[in-house]
């Protein structure tokens, strides 16, 4: 595989990736990002109305035009916007989500032969009965080819793009800083940079396909007896190539699309299910839950693909969702500072008025204070708001190191469940596993 120790192409690769940053720096914003900034939530709301849509239509025209040539940072931003998607009008999002699809285009057939036969050997097709050269479907940093396995059985072939760690390497600064500009726009409450190279960080992890197949191979080990998931089996991992069972069903995001109130709710339940049994059975979270990593099967089952960005939980701590229920269940404002400070969110010191904390927390938790909660954009608008509203109180807080990839897959696998609006027990699921858990950590000891 092609590297980059060459002084001569890295300094090429670094001048061309300052030359991009300087013409994203002069996109004219204007008074539109100042607003944005200055004004937060209430800013956000003429932002985001569709009277602004030539606005937003210009920026996204120009942010893509810096973006094209980022390959793995495009689908990565691309997957950033679906979280936005339930807080915008749908004519702003279909602006930016309409630019970004002209981004990705597939590898050629000569690039996909290229890293099969470097990665398989030159015989790599003798492993195969048939091999479809048309891309089923793109990952972040490589696509996905259907083919039958040499003993007859439908298999999926991720490929990785030929020159996708250099891409990426080569990238990262300009990724970031389009990433960190895009959210102080459209939700400067966040803190886009530290969103932002988490999402590089993750990224980087998932150039290493051994490891995804070993987290995958967890993953299907600690689902199996469930009837309710469809883990693919890993049939074959080599170099820049994996090799899983085929699974078919429907694509989350047609269910989010067109499906009925019946199909969100299953996927809902099912998707919130995985975020609090994944850590209990396999020590791993699903660091990447955005739809395209979903099916829902006709007879109700949710198969899961993509493992390449996995939260890795440290055993004998709490899980984050733990410390999310911990935070959200506090009944006084006297609990929820004791409970903060217990699990490092409020350093040694820093004074905290409870109160203004209860009010903080109060949109966000709402699923973990009812029995049967409808997830909609107007929770996830409510719940942005109140942190805009609390700023000052939020910046008192200091997230844990562990808690930042965490608190992202939380984040996108809520915001699914908004796109979803889906009607779930999620307090009921929640207590289950983390009972469960809490049981199996007191018998482990």
């Amino acid at each position: 595989m092609r590297s980059t120790s060459d002084p001569g192409e890295a300094s090429a690769m670094r001048i061309r990736t300052l030359s991009r940053m300087a013409k994203m720096s002069a996109i004219p914003l204007g008074v539109g990002r100042r607003m944005a900034v200055a004004g937060g939530l209430k800013a956000l709301g003429r932002l985001t109305d569709e009277s602004s849509l030539k606005l937003h239509e210009r920026t996204a025209d120009q942010l893509f035009e810096v973006l094209g040539g980022l390959k793995g940072g495009a689908m990565k931003f691309g997957q950033v916007l679906s979280v936005y998607e339930t807080v915008l009008p749908p004519p702003i999002s279909a602006v930016y989500r309409e630019r970004l699809a002209r981004l990705q285009e597939a590898a050629t057939p000569e690039d996909v032969r290229q890293v099969l036969e470097e990665d398989l050997g030159p015989a790599w097709q003798n492993l195969f009965a048939s091999f479809d050269d048309a891309p089923a479907s793109a990952a972040s940093l490589g696509q996905v080819h259907r083919a039958v396995w040499r003993d007859g059985r439908p298999v999926a072939v991720k490929v990785q793009y030929p020159d996708a760690r250099e891409q990426l390497l080569g990238d990262r600064d300009l990724t970031i800083f389009a990433m960190r500009w895009f959210t102080s726009l459209i939700a400067p409450e966040l803190d886009g940079r530290a969103l932002a190279t988490d999402l590089m960080d993750r990224l980087a992890e998932e150039l290493d396909y051994a490891q995804e197949a070993e987290a995958q191979t967890a993953f299907r080990a600690g689902f199996q007896a469930d009837p309710d998931f469809v883990i693919p089996e890993v049939v074959h991992q080599q170099g820049r190539v994996l090799v899983s069972e085929w699974i078919d069903g429907t694509p989350l995001a047609r269910i989010i699309a067109a499906g009925t109130q019946e199909q969100r709710d299953r996927a809902g339940l099912l998707l919130t299910r995985l975020m609090f049994a994944a850590i209990p059975r396999t020590g791993m979270m699903h660091g990447d839950p955005h739809p395209g990593n979903f099916r829902l099967f006709d007879d109700g089952r949710l198969g899961v693909l993509d493992f390449g960005a996995m939260y890795r939980h440290t055993p004998g701590t709490p899980s984050p969702f733990e410390k999310w229920m911990h935070i959200h269940l506090a009944e006084t404002p006297e609990e929820l500072v004791r409970v903060l400070r217990e699990l490092e969110f409020l350093r040694p010191g820093v004074r905290a008025d409870g109160a203004e904390l209860m009010e903080l927390f109060e949109h966000s938790g709402a699923p973990a204070r009812t029995e049967t909660f409808r997830f909609d954009g107007p929770y996830l608008r409510d719940t942005l708001a109140g942190m805009t509203s609390s700023m000052s109180v939020a910046l008192s807080l200091a997230f844990p190191p562990d808690f930042v990839h965490a608190q992202r897959a939380m984040g996108v696998g809520i915001g699914v469940l908004c796109q979803l609006e889906a009607e779930v027990p999620f307090q009921q699921e929640a207590l289950r596993w983390l009972t469960e858990s809490a049981e199996g950590d007191a018998l482990s000891g």
